[in-house]
C-alpha cells in the first residue's frame, strides 16, 4: 500500500518566505525620487491598469518555481509496498589455483579434452553465479596471491573475473598459504553469521611466506571454515611423462580442511568437480528470513520536471506579451 510523502530535509521550507523578506528589505531602502512629467505618469498608470490582471502571473510563477525548487531540495519520497527478501548470512571466499600445472590437459568438457583451468572456470563459474543473495570474494593465486574481487553481491561480476584469469598472470608456483591468508583477510571483518573459504589447487605449497596449517588454525579461531578441493585426473595427458597427480599434495589440503572444521574433496573428473561444488553448496546453506524492507520512491525527478514545465510556461507567456 502506498504511504504518505516524507521529506528528508523538511526544515528547508523555512526558506519559503526568503524572497518576500528580501523584497521588503529592498523596499525599505531609500530611493531618490525621479521627477516624471504629468502626461507620462498618466500614460503609465493607464497601461498598468490595463495589464494588472496579466501581471498577476508575474507573482504566481516566481513563487511557484521557488516552492518547487525547495520541494526538490528537501528530497521528497513516497513509501511503497513492504517486501520481505530472503537474505543469506553467508560470506564466502573462492580461492583458485593459477599455477603452471593448471594448463595440463587431462580433463574433458562436452566430450573434448581441455586444460584444468578451463574446467574450473566452467564449473566454479556457475557455482559463483548461483550464489544469489550471498557475498562472494575471489582470490587467485600461483607464486603470488591477490584478491581479484572483494566480497560482493554481484556474483556475475565475480564470475567474470574468474573467466578473465589466465595461467602465469601470478607466476607458475603455488602459494596456498598466502591465498588462504588473503581469503581470511577478505572475510575477517565481515558481520556474516557463516563464513567459508573454498580453495581449489592441483599442486603443493611451494611458494609464499604463509604456512597453510598456520592459516588454517587462524581461520578456525575466527570461525571461518575452509573446504579444500584437490584436482587432478587419473588420465595421462599427452606430452607428459609424470603422473597427473605427481605434484598434488592431498595430505596438506586434507589437513587444512580438518584444522578449520571443513571438508576435503578429491576431483578426478569434471563430473566429480561438479558434484563437489554441489555438496559444498549444501554444506554452506544458511538462508534466513530478513526483516521486511519498506520500498521508497524518490520524487525529486518528478518535482524537477514540474519545475521545468512551469519555467517553459512562464517563458511562453513572456514571449507572447512581446508580440502584443
Amino acid at each position: 500500500m502506498i504511504g504518505s510523502i516524507a521529506f528528508a530535509w523538511p526544515w528547508i521550507f523555512l526558506l519559503l518566505p526568503l524572497p518576500l523578506m528580501m523584497r521588503f528589505w529592498r523596499a525599505s531602502k531609500p530611493i531618490n525620487a525621479i521627477a516624471i512629467p504629468a502626461n507620462l505618469a498618466t500614460a503609465l498608470n493607464t497601461i498598468q491598469g490595463a495589464q494588472a490582471s496579466s501581471r498577476r502571473l508575474d507573482y504566481i510563477f516566481p513563487w511557484l518555481c521557488w516552492l518547487l525548487l525547495l520541494t526538490a531540495i528537501s528530497q521528497p519520497t513516497v513509501n511503497g509496498n513492504a517486501i520481505a527478501q530472503t537474505a543469506s548470512g553467508r560470506a564466502m571466499a573462492i580461492a583458485i589455483d593459477l599455477s603452471g600445472s593448471m594448463e595440463r590437459e587431462d580433463f574433458t568438457l562436452d566430450g573434448n579434452t581441455t586444460d584444468r583451468l578451463s574446467i574450473v572456470k566452467a564449473v566454479a563459474g556457475k557455482f559463483i553465479e548461483a550464489q544469489k543473495g550471498n557475498r562472494i570474494a575471489l582470490v587467485l593465486f600461483a607464486e603470488e596471491a591477490f584478491i581479484a574481487s572483494p566480497l560482493s553481491f554481484d556474483t556475475r561480476a565475480v564470475s567474470s573475473y574468474l573467466h578473465s584469469a589466465g595461467i602465469g598472470m601470478a607466476g607458475r608456483s603455488t602459494a596456498i598459504g598466502d591465498a588462504l591468508g588473503l581469503a581470511i583477510q577478505s572475510l575477517r571483518g565481515d558481520p556474516a553469521t557463516s563464513k567459508a573459504i573454498v580453495l581449489l589447487s592441483d599442486g603443493t605449497n611451494n611458494a609464499g611466506t604463509v604456512e597453510p596449517e598456520g592459516a588454517a588454525n587462524l581461520a578456525a579461531e575466527l570461525n571461518i571454515t575452509i573446504h579444500t578441493i584437490a584436482m587432478a585426473s587419473d588420465l595421462q595427458a599427452e606430452g607428459y611423462q609424470t603422473s597427473p597427480s605427481a605434484d598434488l599434495d592431498e595430505a596438506t589440503l586434507q589437513n587444512i580442511a580438518e584444522l578449520s572444521g571443513g571438508s576435503f574433496f578429491r576431483a578426478h573428473s569434471t563430473s566429480e568437480l561438479q558434484a563437489i561444488y554441489t555438496e559444498i553448496e549444501k554444506l554452506e546453506s544458511a538462508e534466513t528470513q530478513a526483516p521486511q524492507i519498506l520500498l521508497q520512491h524518490d520524487l525529486r525527478n518528478v518535482i524537477l520536471l514540474m519545475l521545468f514545465v512551469v519555467l517553459l510556461g512562464w517563458e511562453a507567456i513572456i514571449r507572447a506579451r512581446q508580440y502584443q
